[in-house]
């Protein structure tokens, strides 16, 4: 997935998802929930930071297309 796929997957969950998204991110991937927001953020609006590396974008793509953040009880 390009970084702009995973911005519009991100713009479409609820405000509760967002954060339990990014809250898994950050358990998984490293870094803070915030961190994640805001690189997020900066995707959908086609502000490009530092790119990621392909282990992360992999391992992000995983998680999304396998709906691993999602918990299920």
């Amino acid at each position: 997935m390009t970084q702009k796929e995973i911005a519009d997957y991100y713009s479409r969950l609820s405000n509760g998802e967002k954060g339990r998204f990014t809250a898994f991110l950050s358990m998984t991937l490293g870094g803070s929930p915030h961190t994640w927001q805001q690189k997020i953020l900066g995707w959908a609006r086609n502000i490009m930071g530092r790119p990621m590396s392909p282990v992360v974008e992999k391992e992000l793509t995983s998680i999304i297309e396998k709906d691993k953040w999602r918990m299920s009880y």
